[in-house]
């Protein structure tokens, strides 16, 4: 199972993953997240055979053009890749009646981030659906409810690329520790900024581990010195 989150900033787009890839009942850990043309980062969750095709295909994208002219043709490739394995798959057959199901053979959902002066993050569904996320945090993956609550205080809040990079390590480590099924380290960190799209070294992730546990303390320290009590409350 996958946890991805893309979080807007004032100067770019962080997208964050957790880093186990499961085949069968076996995990080994993976990248999940990837460049695109020197511009652009997409990640998926889903299914792995699916993802990989899409994965091919995007390879050969044109160089150079924004992620708002390349929509409608990343949609497509989606949903050509996702029909090819509905038709390769036995089990179309029993279900050809069926489009909910069929779609459910083979789901997966995709998120691509840009930054050209403005954060731009696009969803694209397994039936090839694109639509943009405006202005807000997003999640998909097995933990997708669990991030939209962490990062629930924050939206519309002005982040800067280095604190929605630690917001993201942050919310991404409280969802493995609650055990999400599947979910598991390492925390990979992206940031697409306006100059470049970057994987976050090693010595970066192990400095937003810092800031993502002082933050924490931080919650912690301001709930447990707050003057505000039971008897502050109005009632009604």
């Amino acid at each position: 199972m996958t946890l991805i989150v893309a979080i807007p900033a004032v100067d770019g787009v962080v997208l964050a993953s957790d880093g186990q890839v499961t085949t069968g009942l076996v995990r080994v850990p993976g990248k999940k997240i990837f460049e695109v043309n020197g511009r652009l980062a997409w990640a998926a969750s889903g299914e792995l055979a699916l993802i990989q095709r899409v994965a091919e295909r995007i390879g050969a994208l044109p160089r150079g053009r924004s992620l708002a002219s390349l929509r409608d043709d990343i949609g497509m490739l989606v949903k050509q890749c996702a029909t090819e394995l509905i038709n390769l798959d036995f089990r179309t057959s029993f279900f050809s009646q069926d489009p909910d199901t069929l779609l459910k053979l083979h789901p997966a959902d995709f998120v691509f981030a840009e930054f050209d002066g403005t954060p731009r993050i696009l969803h694209i569904t397994v039936d090839g659906v694109p639509e943009w996320i405006q202005e807000a945090p997003f999640a998909l993956g097995s933990g997708d409810l669990f991030a939209y609550a962490l990062l629930r205080k924050y939206q519309g809040r002005p982040l800067s690329l280095g604190r929605a990079a630690i917001l993201a390590y942050k919310v991404m480590e409280e969802a493995i520790a609650v055990d999400a099924y599947g979910l598991g380290p390492p925390i990979d960190v992206w940031q697409v900024g306006v100059a470049e799209v970057r994987c976050l070294p090693e010595a970066d992730i192990l400095r937003l581990a810092r800031a993502a546990a002082a933050l924490r303390e931080a919650e912690i320290r301001l709930l447990l010195e707050s003057d505000l009590g039971p008897e502050d409350l109005e009632a009604d």
